[in-house]
């Protein structure tokens, strides 16, 4: 009888013990529902103490110490947690956006990647990884990102937001413009998003309907500084230069420091040849802000119009400093070196502008010419056969601009079978172009002819491929790519 007396008590005071650590985190769900982070927190380590190793209580206790600041003390929490449960999917996605807090971004994006793998379907996780590789400059995988987010949770605004910059960035200026149009429908008086959607109307060509957008956004805000510059910045686009510069002195009026306003100021003043006006209120935009690389080149290229050779290489090389990604200013800075009879310095620029952007004809032609000044009658010859492939896409693509433009307008209408035909012409326009498939596979898919939309979109994958391909074998035969020793 004695030992079964024993037994008992032992297991009444295991579920004792058991359920204070119940109430222990029942407390502490209570005092975080208020808001009391530092409270939840003692609750949950007198809960750790009593109950074996948890990855669900140290990723808890993570959070609230992530909540209040102890960011170190956190991201302990969450790497044990993830040690303890390598399933817990939670744990992955606080412990990388911790990481990413802390500037460790490959390590965060590994852990954001881990979080969706384990948990796919869930919006929060997608999200963030997307928004992680955004920031991260990797635009086309951010945007394929927060396309699924959106298709876990197509209601967040902030999702459609943020696809339509990772778009813009990629290039995709139409399908931006339309991801905004989608943010905007949801939170209608979100003024951040109809600016942004009103400067992709510009971007695209829509430019009066984006001047209706931005006129809405100063109704309701007239002091809102960037909706006034964008407003100007429409009218620049329709050479509307008095009325332009209306809005950039008005902005300035408000705000002397607005380097934005003062070098859109600069540019409206450079269309139209007052290049001493232009200069004077691009130095302006520079001094308000040395590190505005824009503003540095396109005060470089008014020197270079001027002239002034020199004084454009000097700002130009303050331009790729800030931005040494700048692919243009590196070629402007070729230009200007070129003509200041500085062949080498500018066949390194031009150089450098080609490995940037190995699709644009410009940098090829300018070398072309240095290297033929030199002699070097076959590399001329092979740059200036490149810029003129390059210059026969771009034709093609401009051709076909035309039919992409329609036939977006068509499917925003909900016209498919139209749209479908005008894409078809952007196909057989410039067959190379993956964005014309790409969007005959978008209205494909709205009219439910789902096995030729994945063709279609698998012809614009391998199309992009190729497009890679080529400009990397243009490197090649420039030798900006070696090969590995065998």
């Amino acid at each position: 009888m004695g030992g079964c007396r024993i037994v008992l008590l032992s297991v009444v005071c295991m579920s004792a013990w058991a359920q204070t650590v119940a109430e222990l985190r029942r407390q502490a769900e209570g005092l975080k529902a208020k808001g009391d982070a530092a409270g939840a927190l003692a609750l949950l380590d007198k809960a750790a103490q009593r109950s074996p190793p948890s990855a669900v209580l140290e990723d808890e206790m993570g959070f609230l110490l992530a909540v209040l600041g102890r960011r170190q003390e956190a991201l302990e929490r969450f790497r044990r947690a993830v040690t303890l449960d390598p399933k817990l999917a939670r744990a992955h996605y606080h412990l990388g956006a911790a990481l990413w807090l802390e500037g460790a971004r490959q390590e965060a994006l590994a852990s954001l990647r881990e979080a969706v793998r384990l948990a796919p379907r869930q919006f929060d996780y997608r999200y963030r990884l997307g928004v992680a590789l955004l920031e991260s400059g990797q635009s086309s995988e951010a945007a394929a990102e927060l396309e699924r987010a959106i298709q876990a949770d197509p209601k967040r605004a902030d999702a459609w937001s943020a696809l339509g910059l990772a778009r813009q960035r990629a290039g995709d200026l139409h399908r931006a413009r339309e991801a905004l149009r989608r943010a905007l429908e949801l939170e209608p008086d979100n003024l951040a998003y109809r600016n942004h959607y009103g400067f992709l109307l510009v971007e695209t060509g829509r430019v009066d309907e984006s001047i209706g957008q931005f006129e809405q956004i100063l109704r309701k805000d007239p002091a809102n500084a960037a909706a006034q510059v964008n407003l100007g910045y429409a009218w620049l686009q329709k050479n509307q230069h008095e009325r332009a510069m209306a809005q950039f002195r008005a902005a300035l009026e408000r705000n002397p420091a607005d380097a934005v306003a003062q070098y859109n100021l600069g540019l409206a003043l450079k269309q139209q040849d007052d290049l001493e006006g232009a200069k004077r209120e691009l130095q302006k935009a520079v001094a308000l802000d040395a590190n505005f690389a824009e503003a540095r080149y396109a005060l470089g290229v008014t020197h270079w119009q001027a002239g002034e050779f020199d004084d454009a290489a000097r700002q130009l090389r303050a331009a790729v400093a800030i931005r040494p990604d700048y692919a243009e200013a590196h070629y402007m800075l070729g230009a200007a070196l070129r003509a200041a009879g500085r062949l080498e310095e500018a066949k390194a620029a031009l150089q450098e502008a080609i490995r940037l952007n190995p699709s644009s004809p410009g940098p090829y032609n300018t070398l072309g010419h240095i290297l033929r000044a030199q002699g070097d009658f076959e590399g001329s010859k092979l740059a200036f056969s490149e810029a003129t492939r390059i210059q026969r896409l771009r034709e093609a693509e401009q051709a076909a601009m035309f039919n992409v433009n329609t036939g977006l307008a068509k499917m925003e209408a909900g016209q498919f079978e139209e749209a479908e035909q005008q894409f078809r012409q952007a196909v057989q326009a410039a067959p190379h172009w993956d964005l014309a498939h790409r969007y005959l596979a978008q209205v494909l898919q709205k009219r439910g002819r789902l096995a030729e939309a994945r063709r279609f979109l698998a012809r614009a994958e391998e199309l992009r491929r190729q497009g890679a391909s080529a400009h990397l074998d243009a490197l090649r035969r420039f030798g900006f790519v070696r090969e590995p020793r065998r």
